[in-house]
């Protein structure tokens, strides 16, 4: 995992708003503070009324002092920022938690992403590129929902699509590429985020062969290791422990984990 960078409250203004799919929206956010971001970590956004939402970062551009966040429009509060125009401004919390370190050159990697777990992988995959090139599988139900499959390729990334309908890709999960991909590259490394049964599957199809990091998407409260509302059961030295995803993660070495 990535060291944790010290995070401030921010007021941040949005110079765009772009709807990228079906109730998928990213905001692309100015901040010189949150733009110093490490892949993985994410800003925890306050909504009048109610609990901060935690956006994980897609884009990363230390040049020009922006970050992107993309997201789903679930409840009141994502459809609030959805909302949200050029020039408003947002009070933001961040960048939080340990984010992905940088895969070893020596080693093949992949990213696995599903749903809104894909826009993490993406600031992974561009921060990181210098290194090596990941291969890229990304999982969504259906062909609308498919997120950020030409920004990979605009890397110049080979990127397999998933749908859970067919109607992009192959039909099904993203297991079936993913075994694919292990079989081919059983000493690699995998970059992990989505639901938390897909990374269940994908920390288990990876035991014994790739190394696995996942990025956990989960409730939370506080986002500063406060409240435990996140917390996620791990491996201990003597028995279960309890490890908080705002803070100790989102990004978590697989085999730490109890699934």
């Amino acid at each position: 995992m990535a060291d944790t960078i010290i995070s401030e409250q921010v007021l941040a203004p949005i110079v765009e708003n772009r709807a990228v799919a079906p109730d998928h929206v990213e905001l692309i956010i100015s901040s010189a503070v949150l733009s110093q971001a490490e892949p993985g970590q994410f800003a925890h956004i306050l909504t009048p009324g109610m609990l901060r939402r935690p956006v994980s970062f897609s884009r990363i551009d230390q040049e020009n002092g922006q970050v992107g966040l993309m997201f789903q429009i679930v409840g009141d509060g994502t459809r609030w920022l959805a909302e949200r125009r050029h020039g408003e401004v947002l009070d933001i919390l961040g960048p939080l938690g340990h984010g992905f370190a940088a895969p070893d050159p020596s080693k093949p990697w992949c990213l696995v992403g599903g749903g809104v777990g894909v826009p993490p992988l993406y600031a992974a995959a561009a921060r990181y590129l210098h290194r090596s090139r990941p291969d890229v599988i990304i999982g969504a139900r259906t062909a609308d929902w498919v997120l950020m499959a030409q920004d990979f390729k605009d890397l110049g990334l080979d990127v397999t699509v998933a749908t859970d309908d067919g109607t992009a890709g192959h039909a099904g999960t993203v297991m079936g590429p993913v075994e694919t991909w292990l079989q081919d590259h059983p000493d690699g490394q995998v970059f992990a985020c989505g639901p938390t049964p897909m990374l269940a599957a994908v920390s288990a199809a990876c035991e014994g062969r790739a190394t696995a990091y996942v990025a956990l998407e989960q409730r939370m409260g506080c986002g500063i290791g406060a409240c435990l509302a996140c917390v996620v059961k791990a491996h201990g030295k003597e028995h279960a422990e309890y490890r908080r995803v705002c803070t100790e993660g989102p990004v978590f070495a697989a085999k730490e984990l109890i699934w």
